[in-house]
């Protein structure tokens, strides 16, 4: 489907929608067009604080000060009346209106030029069109004086009279070569990553026929180091080779504003809280939910690494508890068992639930099989464990590794001995892994120090995919994390059972 979209013909019937459109609403335009400067404001500060509109006003969008500085430093032009910047890299937080401002921004340009043409590009369609471009549409929809002025059919806005085209777009780099636009907006460009990615990057730079009329827009906060290579050169480019613009010293702390003449690039990398609902109680409730790694990268716009210790030990340590009581034959459990052949363990790890209705967890069972050297681990020993397991106490189910225990499982279904759950590795392990940091954090883990267990605890470091998720991996390919990857899938699906 998202190859289908990427290649989708999206200007298709625009040219006949818009001759029909012009010549039925002559009259109504010109007595619109005579009655406003919308076409002819020059000042993009004005005109987005005139005909921007956002629901929560329901009018005009108010900017920042250092908000309004920013863009029209981006926007300067020479002697000669061109643009001084061709590159505007506007990092700033998260909730700082970047993709509305990234919105309004191409608004004014196919507003105010005759013949524009602006792209907003991101990593699939629906990125595209659900942030920069979707702005777009919500303020024609809101803002009746220039609802009449625009046309909006799928994923292209027309401006009438101006015949500019926005339109929004996918990474398609073979559809986007050779274009002629007036600006071009990429959003959320952290994770522009890969070979597409850096393929359209190169294929959407701006046509030489344009020079010093077009300019490429970024809107994004930081990305991780050593992966968001497009952004990191621009950071590179921007913030450590340029220098810090006049005015940027007159806000505390300073507002991180850069210029780089030689590269034509005007960088905001703004870090800190400006914005009258950027609360201090909102951070305290973000910093409840988010890593500390992706809390200083959204909230913070500081770079950070996409992989870290997956939990500080401190908090595991805190949740080793001496009233853990014994595990009664009748008490409901879940039981996870990860398996490899040759170079990893086969682990079995049971948790239940606790007496209260808090969610909290107990850890009930750890246990691991290792290869003999340049063996394989023999499945009849841990198997005949898990037999007893599920024989003597209450296992209302067993959620394992598919990739490699699925002739166990299948014994196991035939043979009616537990209900058999097969744990998907991918999105569902992302989700698991998460849960899991969020417990441990929350000291709602309860264990009896099991020194294997926190062993692999210790071991396990955390990739991050950028969307709160995470999943556990190795610190080293050395190390064994078989236990706390065992532990992650038995405490989801006991918060899945409620027990």
């Amino acid at each position: 489907m998202k190859n289908e979209l990427a290649t989708m013909d999206f200007t298709a019937g625009l040219g006949n929608l818009e001759d029909e459109l012009l010549g039925l609403m002559d009259a109504e335009l010109d007595d619109a067009i005579n009655s406003a400067d919308i076409f002819t404001l020059q000042d993009p500060v004005e005109w987005i604080e005139r005909y921007f509109f956002i629901p929560e006003l329901n009018g005009p969008i108010v900017l920042g000060e250092y908000q309004k500085q920013a863009i029209h430093e981006a926007m300067k032009k020479d002697d000669d009346g061109l643009m001084l910047y061709t590159m505007i890299v506007w990092s700033d937080i998260k909730k700082s209106i970047k993709s509305c401002v990234a919105a309004a921004m191409g608004l004014w340009v196919a507003f105010t030029r005759p013949w524009a043409s602006v792209k907003v590009i991101a990593n699939d369609l629906k990125q595209a069109d659900s942030r920069v471009f979707f702005y777009m549409r919500r303020a024609i929809e809101l803002n009746p004086e220039i609802a009449m002025l625009a046309s909006v059919k799928m994923y292209n806005i027309l401006i009438l009279k101006q015949h500019s085209r926005i339109e929004a777009i996918p990474i398609d780099p073979k559809g986007e070569a050779g274009g002629n636009d007036s600006m071009v907006i990429y959003s959320e460009a952290w994770g522009f990553k890969g070979d597409a990615a850096e393929r359209m990057w190169t294929e959407s730079t701006l046509s030489s026929t344009q020079y010093g009329k077009s300019f490429r827009w970024v809107e994004t906060y930081a990305g991780f180091s050593g992966e968001s290579a497009i952004l990191e050169n621009l950071y590179l480019s921007g913030v450590k080779d340029g220098h810090p613009v006049d005015w940027s010293n007159e806000y505390d702390p300073p507002v991180g504003a850069y210029v780089n003449e030689a590269t034509g690039q005007f960088t905001l990398w703004n870090t800190t809280p400006r914005l009258p609902w950027q609360s201090a109680q909102y951070y305290a409730q973000e910093a409840a939910v988010l890593t500390p790694m992706e809390f200083d990268r959204v909230h913070r716009n500081q770079w950070a690494s996409s992989e870290n210790a997956f939990v500080p030990m401190e908090w595991w340590h805190a949740c080793q508890s001496s009233d853990i009581k014994e595990l009664a034959h009748d008490q409901p459990i879940i039981v996870s068992v990860d398996a490899a052949v040759t170079n990893d363990l086969f682990a079995i790890t049971a948790v239940s639930g606790r007496d209260s209705d808090d969610g909290d967890v107990d850890v009930r069972y750890t246990r691991v099989w290792r290869p003999p050297r340049g063996g394989r681990i023999d499945y009849a020993e841990p198997e005949a464990e898990l037999r007893r397991l599920c024989k003597e106490y209450n296992v209302i189910e067993v959620c394992y590794d598919m990739y490699q225990l699925a002739d166990m499982a299948g014994r196991f279904r035939s043979e009616m001995i537990a209900r058999m759950y097969s744990f998907n590795q991918s999105n569902m392990r992302l989700i698991a892994d998460k849960r899991l940091y969020d417990m441990i954090r929350d000291r709602k883990i309860h264990h009896r120090g099991e020194p294997e267990l926190a062993e692999h605890i210790e071991n396990s470091n955390a990739k991050s995919d950028g969307h709160n998720k995470m999943r556990i991996i190795k610190r080293s390919q050395v190390l064994k994390i078989d236990l706390a990857v065992c532990l992650s899938m038995a405490v989801h699906r006991a918060c899945h059972w409620r027990l």
